[in-house]
């Protein structure tokens, strides 16, 4: 089946790949039309992936994945066909990478505690100069690196997943808040593997909002869910969406779930009529 990976994480955040060489695997993948780089709380990678995309003719979606909380659930929210300069200018960026930082800073003092000791201002230092949005992955690679784990699925399993000793919860947006960042820059959202934790009741409320659609398609969903997710698109008209959530080679590799050219158009078109909606609004008000 032929169609487009909509959910890619470069090195911008957590994945293990530069976003010319994302393009570059993808561009290998016959049966991928192009792709969508959504990194987390980020567009720090989305320049140069534009530009690289653009001289190799390559269709690329501008994209971001934001982090939010609903009901003390992480719900995630994905944008496309976003203004990167505009989604940075909002300044909600800046204070979640802030946030982050000391996130690290409480992580890093709550493993000092067990006796495991990093120098947590040269990882935050690192990710700076990387242009990386900080999270537990930079921490999980620190401790591996000083012996303290054989690999990231160890400290996570033992320390940084949630409830464990050292997990700090990372600072969130409202989904709502998300929705209105990617509207004011020019995009879509839509609602991010569902089955990972968002409430079924949090959908309509999102559709309200102007939510275009929704991830069906998903490495963490099984075909139960796949029908769930699917149903609940037909039942609020909208889009189906599918990407692998692609980090590193070897794990979701890119392709293995994909978004059909049909149903990007008609997420396209919602972006369309909400922009509409959007303009029309702002009339009113300027009267």
């Amino acid at each position: 089946m032929i169609g487009y990976d909509m959910h890619i994480h470069s090195t911008a955040s957590d994945g293990c790949l530069d976003v010319q060489e994302i393009i570059d695997l993808a561009r290998g993948r016959c049966e991928l039309c192009g792709i969508a780089i959504t990194d987390h709380d980020t567009v720090a990678g989305l320049p140069r992936a534009c530009a690289y995309a653009a001289k190799l003719n390559y269709p690329l979606i501008a994209g971001i994945e934001l982090s939010t909380e609903y009901e003390d659930h992480d719900v995630h929210i994905l944008g496309y066909w976003i203004d990167a300069k505009k989604i940075a200018a909002n300044g909600r960026l800046e204070q979640i990478g802030q946030a982050r930082e000391e996130r690290c800073r409480q992580m890093a003092h709550r493993l000092a505690a067990l006796g495991m000791y990093l120098d947590v201002e040269a990882i935050i230092a690192a990710a700076a100069f990387a242009k990386r949005s900080l999270g537990r992955p930079h921490i999980a690679q620190a401790m591996v690196e000083a012996g303290y784990a054989e690999n990231l699925r160890e400290v996570f399993a033992k320390w940084l997943g949630r409830g464990l000793p050292a997990y700090t919860p990372r600072p969130k947006l409202s989904p709502g808040e998300a929705l209105d960042m990617v509207a004011a820059a020019g995009g879509i959202a839509v609602l991010a593997h569902p089955g990972s934790g968002a409430p079924d009741h949090l959908t309509p409320i999102l559709v309200r909002q102007g939510l275009g659609g929704i991830e069906v398609y998903h490495s963490d969903h099984n075909k139960m869910a796949e029908r769930k997710y699917l149903q609940m698109a037909y039942d609020y008209r909208l889009a189906i969406m599918g990407g692998s959530d692609y980090h590193m080679p070897g794990s979701r590799d890119i392709g293995c779930h994909i978004t059909s050219p049909g149903q990007l158009r008609y997420l396209s078109e919602q972006r369309g009529r909400l922009r509409a909606r959007v303009i029309k609004a702002n009339e009113k008000i300027e009267q």
